[in-house]
């Protein structure tokens, strides 16, 4: 779907309006696409249903005159039309989200042109190093998830973003590479990073990603996130986020913890 001609498109699952509820920005009004497909399946994820990219799928546009569904497989104008419409003011931020917005770079350096000057951030597993380079130049804000690889399943890829798409990795080594490739990218940017703590871990099975970090990233502020409990997976106690929030801290990281604030306000 996405590409490298004029008219790149992507599949949007839903276009809304609300506040930032984690990382670097939180609390801020933001308008967010979110885009469908992604390889990855994270025991925490809170958005199962944007692993997929389905044929005829319907996008929701929660626009201020009332919801509605729209055609999904849109190009970078038709989703800044949905975006102006949501905030016509044009003030908010745009936060593309997903799924993994590095699947569609076209897609992503094209809504960067439309959106004339109005801030794009971008969220990402940081999986894919080189799709993100393409387009980090395109984004004011990079949110970075580091990832335990313990807590993913085997990645799923998604056919849909096209046999060119650069795959996910699948071993420790190869997260390791992707993560460390994503950090260098990152450094000196208006950038965020992210760890979800879920219960039932230990604090030093973060300590390579702190490590990474502190190595590579090390002026980003970095979030240690409770995992929200869903799918099983627990939500860790308060003994194991302050270790993993002491640890970043011991190491010189702006590290701060804080829950997904839209969770707990009820907020898409």
């Amino acid at each position: 779907m996405d590409s490298s001609n004029q008219d790149p498109r992507a599949p949007v699952l839903e276009a809304f309006a609300s506040i930032q509820g984690e990382g670097r920005y939180v609390g801020q009004p933001q308008v967010f696409l979110r885009l469908a497909g992604c390889p990855l399946r994270c025991a925490w994820c809170d958005t199962p249903h944007s692993w997929v990219v389905k044929d005829g799928g319907r996008a929701r546009v929660a626009a201020p005159g009332g919801v509605r569904r729209e055609d999904a497989l849109v190009d970078a104008r038709a989703a800044r039309a949905w975006i102006d419409e949501l905030d016509p003011s044009r003030a908010m931020p745009v936060s593309v989200t997903g799924g993994e917005p590095a699947l569609w770079p076209d897609f992503v350096a094209a809504l960067a042109r439309e959106l004339g000057g109005r801030r794009l951030h971008l969220e990402t597993a940081g999986a894919h190093p080189r799709a993100l380079a393409r387009i980090a130049d395109d984004c004011d804000h990079l949110s970075i998830d580091l990832k335990l690889p313990m807590d993913l399943g085997a990645p799923v890829e998604v056919d849909a973003a096209g046999p060119d798409t650069e795959p996910a990795p699948r071993t420790d080594a190869e997260w390791r590479d992707a993560r460390r490739a994503v950090l260098a990218l990152a450094r000196g940017r208006d950038a965020a990073l992210k760890v979800v703590v879920a219960g039932g871990r230990d604090a030093t099975d973060y300590d390579e990603l702190l490590d990474d970090a502190r190595e590579l990233c090390p002026d980003a502020p970095l979030v240690v996130q409770p995992a929200t409990p869903i799918g099983g997976v627990a939500a860790p106690d308060n003994e194991l986020t302050d270790a993993v929030l002491a640890a970043a801290r011991g190491r010189g990281l702006d590290a701060r913890l804080l829950p997904q604030l839209h969770r707990l306000l009820g907020l898409p």
